[in-house]
């Protein structure tokens, strides 16, 4: 089947289903596994889009602009087919131009993602060099499949070799509660057969909102510059409800030919070994354990004494008891932590459990 034709009957395919799975009618199991048939789509789109690069790739029309024109009578054929769903559900585009790069994000019904093309210095098998798509990526970076992906592109830091960087930002939702999140950050390497290396990822999630009593989040998403910062949250045995009340925010300095790591920020660093101590404990991993505990006797009653899991329950209790000193209770007094600030870190120094 040719490409045009394949995208048309994958359009077509998805009028069997509502444009959102979260909306009306309610409670088809199916209406949620559309992704087969949206990965036919967005193949087809990509070959379509390269196939436009490659026409008359002399011409006067810039690369973006040929791109963008195949786009757009794709998204035509939808306002078409799939004419009763709301235009954002429909099939849709964005082009980011980072030459000699080209990233287009691209989305139908709920789910987005994104396609790089390329001109690697040798193409194999060809007698010219010739765009082609020379990588992609989704939400599939979370093996689930989920209700709803939103993507957002952000053109990053080239650094001394010129190569284009971008930063892809999946938001990852459900029907309801919280939202995940996955950052994928990438540099095109055109030389020889081209390489689309991945320089970072990410992944986390975020609550319904930012107001977890007692734990500010931190950092903002900054993608300006050579100094990179990427804020995120996870669920923990300390969340006293459906919001992951530990935050960081991680730091990449892009300036040089490599990425490099620079530094990791907690939003309570007090409480970062409670919640890694619990994670370890419940895991029987000893040796990860001991990272955050001040003595071998503190891990041993937490591995020993622990349950396979632990709920904060609704309030944590978080007492000074000195200079860098504080006793952390959880489960309504059911688990008591000690810890202290040694060396400028944070460590579990005794456990009790009643």
């Amino acid at each position: 089947m040719q490409p045009r034709d394949q995208f048309r009957q994958s359009l077509q395919d998805l009028v069997a289903y509502s444009p959102d799975p979260c909306g009306a009618p309610y409670g088809r199991e199916d209406d949620w596994h559309s992704s087969a048939i949206e990965s036919r789509l967005f193949q087809a789109a990509a070959t379509i889009v390269v196939d436009a690069l490659n026409e008359d790739a002399a011409g006067a029309q810039a690369p973006k602009d040929r791109a963008a024109t195949a786009l757009r009578r794709l998204a035509d054929e939808s306002a078409r087919i799939n004419t009763g769903w709301p235009q954002d559900n429909r099939f849709h585009f964005e082009v980011l131009d980072l030459r000699p790069a080209l990233v287009v994000k691209m989305g139908v019904r709920t789910h987005e993602r994104f396609s790089v093309f390329g001109i690697p210095e040798e193409s194999p098998g060809k007698a010219h060099r010739a765009w082609s798509e020379v990588g992609s990526g989704s939400e599939s970076t979370d093996v689930r499949e989920v209700a709803r992906s939103a993507l957002r592109l952000f053109a990053l830091h080239r650094g001394p070799p010129g190569n284009a960087r971008f930063l892809a930002r999946f938001d990852l939702v459900g029907c309801a509660g919280s939202t995940g999140v996955a950052y994928d950050a990438r540099e095109w390497k055109p030389e020889g057969a081209g390489e689309l290396a991945q320089i970072f990822k990410q992944s986390g999630a975020f609550g319904m909102d930012d107001r977890v009593p007692g734990f500010a989040p931190i950092g903002q998403l900054k993608t300006e510059g050579a100094l990179v910062t990427i804020p995120y949250c996870w669920f923990s045995a300390i969340d006293t409800w459906d919001n992951p009340s530990m935050c960081a925010v991680d730091t990449y300095d892009l300036s040089g030919d490599n990425t490099k790591f620079i530094s990791r920020a907690y939003n309570r660093p007090d409480l970062l070994p409670v919640a890694k101590a619990i994670e370890y404990a419940e895991q029987r991993d000893y040796g990860a354990l001991m990272g955050y505990c001040a003595s071998a006797r503190a891990a041993g009653s937490m591995i020993r004494d622990l349950p396979p899991f632990v709920f904060a329950g609704v309030v944590i209790q978080v007492t000074p008891t000195g200079n860098g000193k504080e006793r952390v209770e959880l489960g309504g007094g059911a688990y008591r932590f000690d810890v202290e600030k040694r060396a400028g870190r944070w460590l579990v120094v005794a456990f009790r459990s009643q």
